[in-house]
């Protein structure tokens, strides 16, 4: 009687600092790099800005996409960066790049784990972060929009360097009705909060998008600006929908939060529809 060979053992959960050494993610994009530090360097100028946009055909190429199909009800054509810049603004071309960027770059897809539905709960996050920074007036907007843009990417890390554990975290969170984060520590011993923590850190992000992204669930630890606007426009995020996720539960919102950046929700109430309409726009023209 043949014996019949023992089935291999499942390999360990990797530890934190295992699971950045062996990140499958690369690094942030240059022009994205660049964009984030910049926008903390009062001397930083729109000329290097364009520069460093330019090195990167492939994301010319794409912001020009993006930037035209914005542009319809104008006249005129744009062919370069400086034309997007002059006709659309800092703002608006800086969040096409930082958005298509990112999206192009981490698209990880499998039958359970969707790198779209990821990146559109993360762009719906990105727009009511950055709106509620144009409302309260208090950190600089286009860094909401990263903290929003990034607050996950502990999941895509989690996912790409040990996606049988992580698709078993969500299988745990739908089995057991249970939050992700506590599936995630059920299964790894840490969260996507940890996991954001750490990459951000190791990408030398500014400290305060670190902790947004470490503390987008929890931002009364941190007491920062940029965690108080992340927190909120997630739970904002969720709340209108704007992700379309099929689990879809509004997190525990921060009173304190609410209270450090002066929110008045019946005044925010009416830009709604706006936040709304936005978040159509860029998910239109990422094409999620």
């Amino acid at each position: 009687m043949t014996a019949t060979a023992p089935s291999p053992s499942p390999a360990p959960t990797p530890t934190l600092d295992q699971l950045v050494a062996a990140a499958d993610l690369p690094s942030l994009p240059e022009v994205v790099a660049y964009i984030i530090h910049a926008l903390h360097d009062d001397n930083a100028d729109l000329e290097t800005l364009a520069r460093h946009v330019n090195s990167d055909p492939a994301i010319v190429a794409r912001v020009l996409t993006a930037a035209n199909a914005v542009s319809l009800g104008l006249s005129k054509h744009m062919h370069s960066i400086g034309q997007a810049f002059m006709l659309l603004g800092i703002d608006r071309i800086v969040n096409l790049i930082l958005a298509s960027s990112l999206i192009y770059r981490y698209n990880e897809c499998s039958s359970g784990f969707s790198a779209p539905l990821f990146w559109r709960h993360s762009l719906g996050v990105a727009v009511c972060s950055r709106a509620l920074a144009e409302q309260t007036g208090t950190a600089h907007s286009e860094l909401a929009f990263i903290g929003g843009l990034l607050h996950d990417i502990g999941r895509l890390l989690m996912y790409t360097s040990s996606p049988v554990h992580y698709l078993e975290a969500l299988d745990c969170r739908k089995r057991d009705d249970i939050r992700l984060i506590v599936a995630e520590r059920e299964v790894f011993g840490y969260d996507h909060c940890d996991a954001g923590q750490a990459l951000a850190s190791n990408w030398k992000l500014p400290p305060d998008i670190v902790e947004a992204i470490a503390a987008h669930h929890d931002p009364d630890e941190f007491g920062n600006e940029i965690c108080d606007l992340v927190h909120i426009g997630e739970c904002l995020s969720h709340a209108l929908d704007l992700g379309e996720i099929a689990i879809n539960r509004v997190p525990d919102l921060s009173e304190l939060a609410c209270a450090n950046i002066g929110l008045s929700w019946p005044k925010f109430a009416s830009r709604f529809a706006e936040i709304e309409a936005r978040f159509d726009d860029f998910r239109l023209i990422m094409g999620l």
